[in-house]
């Protein structure tokens, strides 16, 4: 969604963004077609410091029973212990604070967390059979008593049918069909499905920013700090166990698992400061890269969008590098200021 002035400081070209997507078909008759091989675009990463998507770190096993990891002042301790599944996170804010925060869901609700993102084949092979197979039913049906305008008109009520129980089906596991029939991750429906279920970890953040009299900026930072440099940076693969994933981990997936990349962690940022009703948040699309901007005034030096006449500082979550509101990777600000733009996205 492109507001009618959205202007970046120093930078102005604007144009189509292209995220992280798969492609079900370019022509409307082949919407239930089963995406072939590397025909998924994923994203690639930008921020500076980022792992290559072919590097060690993607070769990582996404969860272990439990995992420990200590560098530069952060550590995660991921765990499974009796029916629960807990992660602890310590890290460093900008405040050069040490701070300590926990998640955990039962066993059973994170199975059923999960079968809400994504789609399989065989989901997608189901909506085509009943689709071929009622279409033959009406075709027959209306044929006899109509002739063939009658069975035509039913046909593309079938079609248009179809057409919706895709898109709901899409919009269930938190996606969106796009123009050209490509498959994308809705990152606002991601967004706000998931603010409730994070709103312990925001209230432990808000605990310590209460403790600590941070104002709301520090509280702000805290939340960035440890999205950027207590998960991992590494690329979920768009195939997972058959399932279609786009290239992102849902929120708790993320802190879960311990790590994500662009998109997957301005997913989780967004629903961590989704449970404060005062901050106003967009999301940035560059070509290959996926960030977010914050609704206040800019300060001096700071990179900031406007949309629709207002101010947003952009926010790099991505990570690893430890940027505060208002800084960006080198490689990003070359992706904002390239011939293909960006794209922004409103959360709420």
């Amino acid at each position: 969604m492109r507001g009618p002035e959205i202007k970046i400081l120093h930078l102005t070209a604007l144009a189509a963004c292209f995220g992280t997507a798969c492609l079900l078909g370019a022509a409307w008759e082949k919407k239930l077609a089963i995406a072939p091989a590397g025909a998924d675009l994923p994203r690639t990463q930008a921020a500076d410091g980022e792992d290559d998507e072919d590097g060690g770190e993607s070769e990582e096993k996404e969860y272990t029973s439990r995992e420990t990891r200590t560098e530069a002042g952060t550590s995660q301790k991921i765990s499974a212990e009796g029916t629960a599944l807990k992660a602890q996170y310590r890290f460093i804010n900008f405040n050069k604070d040490r701070v300590s925060v926990n998640f955990a869901m039962t066993g059973r609700d994170y199975m059923n967390y999960l079968s809400g993102y994504g789609y399989t084949d065989s989901e997608m092979s189901g909506l085509k059979a009943w689709r071929e197979k009622t279409r033959q039913t009406v075709w027959k049906q209306t044929f006899l008593k109509g002739g063939k305008p009658a069975a035509e008109k039913a046909i593309a009520n079938v079609d248009l049918e179809y057409d919706t129980r895709l898109r709901a089906l899409l919009r269930s596991r938190g996606l969106a069909l796009r123009a050209g029939n490509i498959v994308e991750n809705d990152m606002p429906v991601i967004v706000k499905r998931n603010i409730p279920l994070l709103k312990p970890l925001a209230l432990a953040l808000q605990k310590v920013a209460a403790e600590r009299r941070y104002a709301e900026e520090d509280l702000i930072g805290a939340a960035l700090s440890l999205v950027q440099t207590a998960l991992r940076y590494k690329i979920p693969p768009l195939m997972d166990k058959g399932l279609h994933t786009c290239g992102l981990l849902p929120p708790a997936r993320a802190l879960l698992s311990g790590w994500g990349d662009c998109d997957t962690k301005t997913g989780l940022l967004a629903a961590i400061l989704g449970n404060w009703s005062g901050i106003r948040m967009v999301g940035i699309a560059v070509p290959g890269h996926y960030l977010m901007a914050i609704r206040r005034l800019p300060g001096k030096g700071d990179m900031f969008v406007r949309y629709e006449g207002l101010e947003y500082v952009m926010v790099e979550p991505a990570g690893p590098a430890w940027l505060e509101p208002g800084t960006v990777g080198t490689a990003t600000t070359a992706l904002l200021s390239g011939s293909e733009g960006y794209n922004v996205e409103p959360f709420f």
